[in-house]
């Protein structure tokens, strides 16, 4: 079965009889005669969006346009029952013209024929209304059901979205803060080597991806700090920063498998880098060993845009600040 997306409208469609009947109008209370009637307009693009079949959208639309069209010719009637003599309503498009019913004659009894006349205008009207909503039942009360079940659905996903968000929101804070990153630089112009010291067989050299690794187990290194995701974000957002030349990051493979695989455990599916571009910023792109920032030579950084490497804050992270900085990339 086709199914298409249509926009509908639930109309108030007023009757407006005194205003029709003008200066001949006499209220009758017992003639139960509506002020409006509800009508689902069908709308091609505008309103309120509804999934239906090509069927259903002709029936629904065919149905609104049917009542409307018997209640249009029955003000029409109604405006000639209390003399009125020209006329003519359309409440499908929303036009019409009429002239107005002037004051009538005041012969004798004048008052008591224009009781009777404007009620038995208004038992017929009432009648005539009353019909059109018959009718116009089932359509309404279909149209109503699936205008509930759409917005109940809709409801249902946007909630569903709004956990699914907190929760991927909670699972990459947690990771953020975990001070499991080492990171070091030979000095300038030298590749960043960044790994994580709490996956198991780091360092060895031999297994895939454990070159990062064994180059930083290769060197002689003093006593070195273990810092947060937000804090590496931080400094090698401000390496990217004061760099002179395009910057040459390595990340070991086996941190960036097993980040990704710590998130899908948790049901958050996304890549390191866009785990990474949540901390740093957008302004990284893929690189051969992973994340590097986008360089903006040195005398451009003036009058270009500043690329919104961010530090965590720009991540969405909780706009933490402080982070962990070093005196230089070449204490290592």
């Amino acid at each position: 079965m086709t199914r298409e997306w249509t926009g509908v409208s639930l109309e108030n469609v007023r009757l407006e009889v005194a205003e029709i009947a003008g200066q001949a109008f006499r209220p009758d209370p017992s003639a139960a005669l509506p002020e409006r009637v509800e009508v689902y307009r069908i709308l091609d693009g505008r309103g309120e969006p509804l999934p239906c079949t090509p069927a259903e959208h002709e029936r629904w639309e065919l149905a609104a346009v049917a009542c409307l069209g018997r209640l249009s010719r029955a003000l029409e009637e109604f405006y000639r029952a209390h003399g009125g003599t020209m006329i003519e309503i359309d409440l499908v498009t929303g036009r019409g013209i009429r002239y107005g019913i002037g004051r009538p004659r005041r012969w004798p009894g004048w008052e008591r024929r224009a009781v009777e006349r404007s009620a038995r205008a208004q038992q017929v009207l009432a009648l005539e209304v009353a019909r059109a909503v018959e009718e116009y039942r089932p359509v309404r009360a279909e149209v109503a059901l699936r205008v509930t079940e759409e917005r109940a659905a809709r409801r249902a996903a946007m909630e569903a979205e709004q956990r699914a968000t907190r929760h991927r929101r909670t699972v990459l804070d947690e990771l953020a803060q975990r001070r499991v990153w080492q990171y070091r630089s030979a000095g300038p112009g030298e590749p960043v080597l960044v790994r994580r010291i709490d996956l198991s067989g780091t360092g060895t050299g031999t297994e895939p991806g454990g070159a990062v690794a064994a180059a930083f187990d290769g060197s002689v290194m003093v006593d070195q700090e273990s810092v947060s995701a937000r804090e590496l974000a931080d400094a090698l957002n401000a390496f990217a920063r004061r760099a002179e030349s395009p910057v040459d990051i390595r990340w070991d493979e086996r941190a960036r498998a097993g980040t990704e695989a710590e998130c899908l455990a948790r049901e958050v599916r996304l890549t390191f880098l866009e785990w990474w571009q949540d901390l740093a910023g957008p302004s990284w792109r893929p690189g051969p060993h992973g994340p590097v920032p986008v360089f903006v030579p040195p005398g451009q950084r003036a009058s270009a845009p500043r690329p919104s490497f961010g530090g965590t804050g720009m991540g969405g992270t909780g706009g933490f600040t402080g982070g962990h900085s070093y005196g230089g990339f070449g204490g290592y």
